[in-house]
């Protein structure tokens, strides 16, 4: 079981209540909580996989569903390394 202390958070931005939302996704997936993109809100994820990759908004928004993305309640999106 994943703990606070597994967290990689290399832009130090998460909350404590993110950080316990990160741990029970990364638990529930087996994924190791270690961030390599942050994304402030959809827009900017469109940004980054839709205008610089070429990506469509609906397979950008199909991506979120993967359980290497996390969205927190603000809007924030991150994506871990598996």
């Amino acid at each position: 079981m994943l703990t606070l202390k597994d967290i990689d958070d290399y832009q130090n931005r998460l909350t404590e209540e993110q950080k316990k939302l990160l741990l029970r996704h990364c638990n529930t997936y087996d994924i190791k909580p270690e961030i390599c993109a942050w994304y402030d809100d959809w827009n900017d994820f469109c940004s980054d996989w839709c205008d610089d990759i070429g990506y469509t908004k609906t397979e950008a928004r199909e991506f979120l569903r993967d359980s290497q993305f996390i969205t927190f309640e603000d809007g924030s999106i991150v994506r871990l390394v598996v």
